[in-house]
């Protein structure tokens, strides 16, 4: 009973000790809150101290700013009720918008609110600081003012009025006027009380701002001239705005804003208030305040609630604390009390806990960890599709294995010490058997089983050493990837069919590459000859209409051609120096006709910025910006085109930006997305109308990607197009020599007829022809059959310029090019060759060539080169050789050549087949581009493009079995042979047509 009695009067002292500690904590949260109302009243007088400093601000200006700049008024006007003022060093600027019309809203009206919004736009910032030191707290200034009915309102500083959201916010004008008006009801009353004492202001509820989408509260003041109220400025403001200066972790309860209704405004609290809270707060901060203090509490059923008007805004500050966090304050301050109190009972109850807690739950739960970890180790064992299997190590016989590996045991007929025991013998290496049990070793193993249905099984196992009751053991684990064996098989077989595949679209193109150029060849030849004759006005017209027919059927079939490259991964880009402005003005020259046919006007711009000089392939970028303009005349029937070369931003790369804008027909939106797809037009009419395949803005994409670059396009149905392509060049050295494009000095007359030529070529019947190209151009040339000889005839006497072949024996064109260039030579070094990969020009760079001649080699192409690399200028009699070879496709051989090339080829051949059954494949590729290199010369391009198939397969660019191989030198033994044959008979044609 005394213990009882002693804890009783304990307990007693207690509890009038917590309820001190009660009483106290309350008076505490009082003061705070009283400490915190007034920092509110701070943001609540600073906020209506700028408003009233804006508001006495505009009416200054009213008084001050005269009559309105008729220009804007017009402006306005003319806009359809809206005027923007635009922000500046000095000025936030103002978006001006009428809301509705009315008549009391007279022109001059209009014009006088006008100029007192720009006369306080332009002192925007001006006021903000005036604001600022008036108040002694940063804050920007953001409102409007509005006429007394809201029909037109003045918004500052100036909206982002390229935002979409704003611009669609302007256009309801309906919703921007109810938002605006309100708050305006009763402004003459409301102005004329302001007469006699200082400025009543309106705070309005927040409200979604229909400009930037966000909810904010409105302070509003009414402006007046001459006693006569002519609108209201407004300040807006963010409702967390009030409660910003409150200090978090400074107060233990939320703060809430109420309006004059009692309705929560704004909160400290990160959520909602319960329905139950709400109601309190609303309940007890309705009641009036008592005659001697503002502040009011009251703490019923545990909650605390405090709340206080804020000065003459009509709206009041509640603060709530639910009874839960004075009780956790309470106590914590009461809990040494508590302890001392009950320092017997928790000390016996604390052992007992202790005791439980440290021993016989920590060993209760290792206990079911173990049990749980030993049943989730068996569940995943049987669970997972791979059969797992626990090893001996020393003997190899099994110890545990899971019900997959049994299962996988039962396809492939064998017991488990007999697959994974005879696993381990066969495939484990020596290493991995000598170190077994240290876990960072694993073996992979690979198997190919015969299983008891007949079939097979491809078994993937890993093996990992490790231990297991003391002894060492091995962990297999041995999976089924049958099926993703098999799949990899199908799509190697699937690759191999789309190689063949493009293979032979590869021949095809190839082929219908040579058939269709030489007829088109020999017609434009003869059809320039034909223009060359004095004819009748009709037959020139004729003429000219089939020559221009011709060559745009020779540009398709290029096109078609290049593209198909492109899909190959087969074109193949120069870095060479070149005059970007010069390759503009010669496109825009060429099309200068056309244009002024069509009634257009086409212009160039060179940005005076642009470097003389890129390096890079002006071949390509000449057939982009010959594409593009092509495009543009042709789409265009009136306005203009322009093309706009510049030097976009760059280090140390500086992008060439090339821009073609055109005023013709445009791209409807919804066929933008596939305007650079192959054969796509925009619709099925284009065709018919303007012609053309749809492959120049195609190709154009690519070969822009091919450069690392970019092509963009913008497009206006019926306004035009713009098309900009970004090329990441860098700058060529302006001091360094002229290369191809470069303007050239050379006399028009030089003659060639003092040049010595050097040609090293090991193919007879090519070095023959070479001669005779030679002769026609009126070179002297000395013809060797290797790098070698050619190496020594050069040591002899001098040459002006060297052309070698590649692949010869002895001594190929690499080697003597390099040999040439280590003793100084500084000779032009041309290479011949019937294609150029990427590959080849890197190792032409390697050797110091100084360019390419892709075989067949025509006498155009030959002179161009020639007098490129010699800085000469064409020569009348050179040209006309070459016109008076223009009409033929290829060289035709003698009888004796083509005796000789039969013989070259069958010798070459049999040579071939006996390097590849040696598997000497060096040897096998020296005579095949042997092979390639003289059927080039003869134009007989079906047997070129399946030796280069035959290239690559030696080179390891494609995956190719012996099988393939033998395939594919069958293939060009039968090309071979149909194009002896097609000589044979062209020569037949030529000599009964010699005789007739």
């Amino acid at each position: 009973m005394g213990a009882a009695a002693l804890t009783l009067f304990i307990l007693l002292a207690f509890a009038l000790s917590l309820a001190g500690y009660v009483r106290e904590d309350l008076n505490d949260e009082r003061q705070t809150f009283q400490r915190d109302l007034g920092r509110v009243m701070d943001i609540v007088w600073a906020s209506e101290t700028r408003v009233r400093i804006v508001a006495a601000g505009v009416e200054t200006v009213s008084k001050s700013s005269g009559a309105a700049d008729a220009a804007d008024v017009s402006a306005f006007e003319g806009q359809g009720g809206r005027l923007v003022f635009a922000s500046g060093p000095d000025s936030r600027g103002a978006l001006i918008v009428r809301l509705s019309r009315e008549e009391s809203m007279d022109g001059e009206r209009i014009g006088r609110f006008l100029a007192i919004a720009k006369a306080t736009a332009g002192s925007g910032s001006n006021l903000v600081k005036t604001m600022n030191d008036a108040v002694g707290l940063p804050w920007g200034l953001s409102g409007y003012i509005a006429t007394p009915t809201a029909s037109a309102v003045a918004i500052s500083p100036l909206p982002d009025l390229s935002n979409p959201q704003i611009q669609s916010a302007i256009a309801d004008t309906a919703r921007l006027l109810a938002y605006y008006a309100a708050g305006l009801a009763n402004l003459a009353s409301w102005a004329a009380a302001q007469q006699s004492r200082t400025r009543q202001l309106r705070w309005l509820r927040p409200q979604v701002d229909p400009l930037s989408g966000k909810t904010l509260l409105r302070i509003l003041a009414p402006v007046s001239a001459n006693g006569r109220p002519f609108g209201v400025v407004a300040g807006v403001f963010s409702p967390q705005r009030l409660i910003d200066r409150l200090e978090p972790g400074s107060f233990s309860g939320a703060y809430w804003i109420l309006d004059e209704r009692s309705e929560p405004v704004t909160s400290s609290a990160s959520g909602q208030l319960s329905s139950s809270e709400r109601d309190y707060v609303m309940a007890h901060c309705q009641k009036p305040a008592s005659a001697t203090q503002d502040i009011t509490d009251t703490f019923h059923d545990g909650k605390l609630s405090i709340c206080a008007p804020l000065g003459n805004t009509g709206w009041k500050l509640a603060y709530s604390l639910p009874g839960q966090v004075i009780a956790g304050r309470v106590a914590r301050d009461i809990a040494g009390s508590a302890i001392a109190t009950g320092l017997a009972i928790i000390l016996l109850w604390t052992f007992v806990l202790l005791f439980n807690r440290k021993i016989l739950v920590p060993l209760f739960e290792r206990s079911e960890r173990v049990f749980d970890s030993e049943h989730l180790s068996r569940t995943l064992i049987e669970t997972v599709p791979v059969g797992l299997a626990l090893v001996n190590a020393d003997n190899h016989t099994v110890l545990l294995e899971s019900a997959h590996m049994q299962a996988l045991e039962k396809r492939v007929a064998a017991a488990g010490d007999v697959l994974i025991g005879g696993m381990l013998k066969q495939h484990a290496p020596a290493a991995f058997r000598a170190s077994r049990g240290d876990a960072a070793t694993t073996s992979d193993v690979e198997l190919h089983l015969p299983s008891g249905e007949g079939s097979t099984i491809d078994i993937a196992a890993k093996l990992t050493p490790s231990f297991y009751e003391g002894q060492p053991v091995i962990v297999a684990a041995l999976s089924d990837v049958t099926a993703e064996r098999q799949l990899a098989r199908e799509l190697t077989a699937a690759r191999h069919a789309a190689d063949s595949a493009n293979a032979a679209k590869s021949a095809f193109l190839a082929s219908m590459s040579h058939e269709i150029r030489t007829p088109l060849n020999a017609i434009l030849g003869h059809l320039e000859l034909l223009e060359r004759l004095p004819q009748a006005a009709p037959v020139v017209a004729r003429v000219r209409t089939v020559a221009s027919s011709s060559r745009a059927l020779l540009q398709i079939l290029n096109d078609i051609l290049d593209f198909s490259k492109v899909e190959a991964g087969e074109m193949s880009f120069e870095s060479i120096r070149f005059d970007a402005a010069d390759l503009v003005r010669q496109a825009t020259s060429m099309f200068m006709p056309l244009a002024q046919r069509k009634g257009l006007a086409l212009t160039h711009t060179i940005d005076a910025a642009l470097p003389r000089y890129y390096l890079g392939d002006p071949g390509r970028i000449r057939q982009m910006v010959v594409n593009l303009l092509s495009n543009a005349i042709k789409f265009t029937d009136r306005g203009s085109v322009s093309i706009e070369v510049s030097a976009g931003k760059g280090n140390p790369a500086i992008p060439l930006v090339i821009r073609v804008t055109d005023t013709g027909i445009g791209i409807p939106a919804k066929r933008q997305a596939r305007v650079f797809d192959a054969f796509d037009q925009i619709d099925a009419s284009i065709t018919r109308r303007f012609g053309g395949t749809g492959l120049g803005l195609a190709l154009c994409k690519r070969i822009a990607e091919g450069m690392g670059g970019t092509i963009e396009m913008s497009s206006e149905e019926g306004q035009g197009s713009i098309f900009t392509v970004t090329l990441p060049l860098r700058h060529g050295d302006d001091t360094a020599p002229a290369h191809e494009g470069d303007s050239q000095t050379a006399d028009e007359a030089t003659d060639t007829r003092g040049i010595h030529v050097l040609v090293a070529e090991d193919d007879e019947v090519n070095r023959e022809l070479i001669r005779d190209q030679l002769d026609t151009l009126s070179y002297t040339s000395d013809i060797v059959e290797n790098g070698l000889v050619a190496l020594r005839k050069f040591n002899e006497r001098h040459y002006d310029l060297v052309f070698t072949d590649l692949g010869m024996p002895v001594m190929d064109g690499y080697t003597f090019a390099q040999c040439l260039r280590n003793q100084g030579a500084r000779t032009p070094i041309i290479a011949i060759t019937a294609d150029v990969t990427a590959a080849d020009s890197r190792r032409f760079r390697e050797a110091g060539i100084s360019g390419v001649l892709l075989k067949p080699m025509s006498l155009a192409s030959i002179d161009a080169a020639a007098r490129r690399y010699l800085w000469l200028g064409a020569h009348p009699r050179a040209a006309a050789a070459i016109d008076a070879a223009a009409g033929r496709s290829a060289p035709a051989l003698p009888d004796n050549l083509r005796a000789t090339l039969e013989r070259q080829t069958a010798d070459s051949l049999a040579v071939l087949k006996s390097a590849m059954a040696q598997g000497d494949w060096g040897a096998v590729s020296s005579r095949v581009h042997s092979i390639k290199g003289g059927f080039a010369m003869l134009h007989a391009e079906d047997v070129v493009e399946a030796c280069t198939r035959l290239e690559k397969m030696l080179d390891g660019e494609a995956d190719a079995a012996a099988g393939d191989l033998q395939h594919t030198l069958g293939e060009v033994q039968e090309r071979i042979a149909s194009a002896l044959d097609r000589m044979a008979r062209a020569g037949e044609s030529g000599q009964s047509g010699a005789r007739s």
